[in-house]
């Protein structure tokens, strides 16, 4: 109580709200707090963007910055800003994509953007918990910005030990995860790797320590005494110090375990463990499974730790293919695209507001808007948002198959429609491709490897094609180093 009464006084006394608005200083969202602070708020005048800039100079206040940090999207201490166009350092302020590509033929979206945070639409289902498939944005326990440090150990036992050349197994794994990740981020989160260059020998024999399918640490007989064991293995060996998660590796040929054992910032074990140095939020281990042919160890970190930091998974993780498995690493970490979609890199924080496109479906009238490929690196809209209720919107993206990809005949590249449906969440069908009917099945390369991945179509569109979806027509003009595409409302 005695904070609030002097957080209240302070507000009034120092004179940076008016007197009628010192108790209603909480906005709903960035386009209501504009409306009294034109280039938003920031916590002190030493605040640095973390964003696309430059940006207008925010108006100064640790008080109302407080009340409404949950807007601070990106970390950095100021809410709302609002970005100066470019070429025009002193033009007025725009909420609408203002990017202009050295692409000759991208081309501004035909009608304004709304704000954003119209399209950032609230998640309703019962399945939130530790991880969420829709705003409001996620107060993660392990950071999803910056730089992180990553450690890499490898295990071994008395009946099991290790070869001696354990880094040409995963090198260029470290490698591609740190890549990826720099990519689906747009920059914003990166890996630091600490790789410990010897065996941890593990106390007692592998058998010991089985475990046959890939469910959390305490979902696993062996899951806590395995992770202790490792740890204690590693600890006195290992400076622990700032690091985030573990990826443990088994020695080669292993088949202790035959899936994968893995636990998060939540599960008790991992809360409670203390190395020399202090607590971990994660860990990994990659069983037999990840050792057949078309599998990748980088994917496998890649998808766990996007649950630590709060990304849900997509559908569910046994018996049929869920329709957006193939489509997103987090519906399935050895999927083919192995791509992260718009909607979670726009929920993660990970795409600018610029790079948004945010359109009430009622307002939309012959949208023309050119795509910038998600993954590619240069300016322009990249993911559009199209709100048909408060639950449910219509999502449109631009894809490539990338060097993560497992390739197709066919290539998969083209335009991906899809709904979101916040009365669903995690685990659940929240994300499902809108495609033509009639599309054949296609194998990709790593599913071909192995003759255990199931063939999916390719539910991207190509010049010329359309679906209509939620009362609107999305027809796909022109394919090139941005695609184009007509929307328009029945």
């Amino acid at each position: 109580m005695k904070k609030k009464i002097a957080f209240a006084t302070v507000l009034v006394l120092l004179g940076l709200l008016p007197a009628t608005q010192a108790s209603g200083a909480t906005f709903k969202n960035c386009a209501e707090l504009r409306n009294t602070y034109k280039y938003g708020i920031s916590l002190s005048s030493k605040s640095v963007n973390q964003g696309v800039g430059p940006i207008f100079t925010p108006r100064v206040s640790a008080a109302v910055f407080r009340l409404n940090k949950r807007l601070d999207l990106d970390k950095d201490n100021i809410v709302c800003e609002v970005r100066r166009p470019n070429s025009a350092q002193g033009a007025t302020p725009t909420t609408s994509p203002t990017a202009a590509p050295s692409d000759q033929n991208y081309e501004a979206p035909s009608l304004v953007s709304d704000d954003v945070e119209l399209c950032r639409i609230q998640e309703a289902s019962r399945s939130r918990g530790m991880t969420g498939a829709g705003f409001p944005a996620w107060n993660t326990l392990t950071p999803s910005k910056g730089v992180v440090k990553w450690a890499l150990i490898p295990i071994d036992f008395e009946d099991l030990p290790g070869e001696q050349n354990f880094g040409s197994r995963v090198d260029d794994q470290m490698a591609l995860l740190s890549e990826w990740f720099a990519t689906v981020s747009g920059g914003k989160f990166r890996v630091e790797w600490v790789v410990l260059d010897k065996w941890a020998r593990v106390a007692g024999k592998s058998t010991d320590y089985a475990i046959d399918r890939s469910v959390n640490v305490g979902d696993a007989a062996n899951g806590p005494k395995l992770f202790r064991a490792a740890m204690d293995a590693a600890d006195p060996h290992f400076d622990f110090s700032n690091i985030q998660t573990v990826n443990f590796i088994l020695p080669k040929g292993q088949t202790f375990i035959t899936e994968t054992s893995q636990g998060f910032p939540w599960d008790q074990v991992v809360k409670d463990y203390q190395s020399k140095e202090g607590k971990v939020a994660s860990y990994s281990i990659p069983g037999m499974f990840f050792d057949l042919p078309g599998k990748a160890y980088w994917s496998y970190w890649a998808h766990e730790f996007g649950h630590a930091i709060g990304l849900p998974h997509i559908g569910t993780s046994r018996g049929d293919l869920p329709p957006f498995n193939p489509w997103d690493l987090m519906g399935g970490q050895d999927g083919p695209s192995r791509e992260l979609s718009g909607w979670l890199r726009f929920f993660a924080g990970w795409l600018n507001d610029d790079q948004v496109y945010c359109k009430d479906a009622s307002k939309v009238q012959d949208l023309r808007l050119s795509l910038v490929p998600l993954s590619q690196a240069s300016a322009g809209v990249k993911f559009a948002v199209i709100p048909i209720t408060k639950t449910k919107a219509v999502l449109i993206e631009s894809r490539r198959e990338t060097k993560f990809s497992c390739s197709t005949t066919p290539a998969r590249n083209g335009v991906l429609v899809y709904t979101y449906d916040a009365t669903l969440g995690h685990g659940e069908n929240f994300l499902t491709p809108i495609y033509p009917a009639g599309r054949p099945n296609q194998v990709d390369s790593c599913s071909a490897q192995n003759n255990r991945g199931v063939a999916s179509p390719n539910v991207l569109l190509s010049k010329g094609e359309s679906i209509e979806v939620e009362g609107l027509r999305v027809e796909v003009l022109s394919l090139g180093t941005v695609d184009k595409v007509l929307v328009t409302r029945k």
